[in-house]
């Protein structure tokens, strides 16, 4: 058979695979690609041979998983290497490499297995060498959760030594066999020569890796250079891209103290055994993912110090709505302590909840995590059923949603009346009620950050309309006067308290007016009207509070969005007039002159 009638050939039988994860369709290849017709994908025994052998020891104990029918294991097995086991989920070419070895070659070993679930014990192995298995499992379409299964399994079943992947080292593949050998390994990537009829052939390369006893990042090793490359397209480059940006991301993560990191991290190493507890350590990390949680969480586990016992749980969770997040006791490492100290639990996993748990409950978060923290669990904590779910009060008392909308600017917007569970005795004093109920307006972007606030008062008293006592006297009252009740026993007269500014920034904000107020004094007293800017509407509290209380103030108010400004007028009570106006055109034109 000639050249071109061989290379068409080839192109025929390639045809016939297709997904290159699917077993029967390599069943089909081997099958008509026969027993006796070796299939190397690339890089064949010659380039190998140097690169590779004298990584090996004789009594060395090898796995090639993914075989096919390559002439890889016959080649080290007449080298000398005689401890070598076989594995291919295609019964036909296992069938046919044992045929075509039981005599020659009677001490390899030849099984049928799924790679990605390898029937053997953990630490079975001194060396796995894989020829392009790991590839043929990453195809681009399908993700990278076939590659991470098998390589979960070759960290498993290999033991203190060697590992090495011949590959032709492309970025999606790398993104997981650089993540999957961060901690805990030592790497490095040899470029394979090539035959010189293969010149214009994607360039090969060898990955080796070698567990590591430190928790330590190691840089990743290179022996070659751009100039010693000889690829076509952009693979030299996608290399080279790939080897810096993880080298730095290393050494990012080496230098620096505030870590986030992920649960797999934590699961290879980043941070030593997670099943041993390390007094005062303190780590941040991200939990679950897409396809294996419903949700995704902010965290930190925090291993109590000796004096906080005596402990009353292994493990703990303890959950953080979002109303609270940004507290200084949750937020910060020095209030975290104090959590822990007080939960009684020898390590502690606290969950920052944000806005995308908000239409979630309790029981569906802890149902969700449920599996995810059994995993960061200390050694003593056997059962998840023994980890305690914890929960700071959000300190809502009561929460209704009176609108939401999403701005094309703003992005999603929330208007909801809250009671708190704890009101300042000052409020309360003020409005003669411990209940006393508020207004906001959150804008999503900032999760954990109310925009704006104010008290909302009955039409012409200073009372709220609270609990279901107070409704029911003031019920047969509010009729007289022709105020109306809503279906959910919400009542409907109340309003926007303009006197009084519940928000602690705009409290700030007029105490900043003492600075002049000498000259507002004196333009008061002299009848003139003070021209004053106020950036950015929110709910119109700060500009009503400054018309009310500062007759002699001409206030415009400039505002981005139109949607901030309609939802001021409806649910705020915010008005306009010859003192008070609202701008936003000023804003945008000021925008366009803005090079960006």
């Amino acid at each position: 058979m000639g050249k071109k009638d061989q290379k068409n050939n080839q192109e025929e039988l390639l045809k016939t695979l297709g997904d290159f994860t699917s077993k029967d369709n390599w069943d089909s290849f081997f099958t008509i690609r026969g027993s006796d017709d070796a299939f190397e994908w690339y890089a064949e025994w010659p380039q190998l041979q140097e690169p590779l052998l004298p990584h090996l020891s004789g009594e060395a104990q090898i796995l090639v998983p993914g075989c096919g029918n390559s002439k890889l294991s016959e080649h080290l097995y007449d080298a000398g290497y005689r401890n070598i086991t076989n594995i291919d989920f295609s019964k036909v070419v296992i069938s046919d490499m044992l045929r075509r070895n039981v005599r020659n070659r009677p001490e390899m070993k030849w099984r049928v297995m799924d790679i990605t679930d390898m029937q053997f014990t953990s630490e079975s192995f001194d060396v796995i060498l894989d020829k392009g298995g790991l590839d043929a499992l990453m195809e681009p379409k399908l993700g990278p959760k076939l590659g991470n299964q098998y390589l979960a399994e070759v960290k498993r079943v290999l033991k203190a030594g060697g590992s090495f992947f011949v590959t032709l080292a492309e970025a999606h593949v790398l993104g997981v066999l650089f993540v999957k050998f961060r901690y805990g390994w030592k790497m490095s990537v040899h470029a394979i020569a090539q035959k010189q009829s293969d010149k214009s052939s994607l360039q090969t390369f060898m990955v080796m890796v070698e567990k590591d006893d430190s928790s330590m990042l190691s840089q990743i090793f290179s022996s070659f250079d751009q100039s010693s490359i000889h690829s076509p397209g952009n693979q030299a480059d996608g290399l080279r891209q790939a080897l810096e940006v993880e080298n730095r991301l290393r050494e990012e993560y080496s230098n620096s103290l505030d870590i986030i990191y992920s649960l797999e991290e934590l699961k290879l190493g980043a941070k030593g055994n997670l099943t041993e507890r390390r007094p005062g350590q303190r780590l941040q990390l991200t939990l679950g993912e897409p396809g294996i949680s419903s949700f995704s969480y902010k965290a930190a586990l925090l291993d109590a110090r000796e004096e906080f016992g005596p402990f009353s749980y292994h493990c703990g969770v303890f959950l953080v709505p979002k109303t609270r997040a940004h507290e200084w006791l949750f937020s910060t490492e020095e209030g975290q302590w104090i959590i822990v100290e007080n939960s009684k639990a020898a390590r502690l996993i606290m969950i920052l909840l944000d806005s995308s748990h908000l239409n979630a409950s309790m029981d569906d978060i802890q149902s969700d995590l449920s599996p995810l923290v059994k995993q960061l669990a200390p050694s003593e904590c056997q059962d998840a059923s023994q980890i305690p779910f914890m929960a700071a009060s959000d300190g809502i008392k009561k929460r209704k949603i009176v609108h939401e909308i999403t701005s094309s600017l703003t992005g999603p917007i929330t208007v909801d009346d809250v009671i708190y569970e704890q009101t300042d005795e000052n409020i309360s004093c003020l409005f003669q009620s411990d209940n006393v109920m508020f207004r906001r307006l959150t804008f999503q972007r900032t999760e954990s950050l109310v925009q704006s606030e104010a008290v909302l008062t009955s039409e012409g008293s200073q009372k709220n309309i609270t609990d279901k006592d107070q409704k029911k006297n003031l019920r047969s009252k509010s009729r007289k006067k022709g105020s109306k009740t809503s279906s959910d026993g919400s009542r409907n007269d109340l309003k926007v308290d303009h006197s009084y500014l519940a928000s602690p920034y705009h409290t700030g904000i007029i105490s900043g007016l003492t600075l002049i107020s000498s000259y507002l004094s004196s333009a008061a007293s002299k009848g003139g009207m003070v021209k004053t800017v106020v950036i950015g509407l929110g709910a119109g509290s700060l500009p009503m509070f400054l018309h009310r209380h500062t007759p002699f103030l001409e206030i415009e108010v400039v505002e981005l969005d139109p949607v901030v400004l309609d939802l001021a007028r409806d649910y705020f009570d915010f008005r306009e007039d010859g003192n008070l106006k609202v701008n936003l055109s000023i804003f945008l034109k000021h925008l366009q002159k803005i090079e960006i």
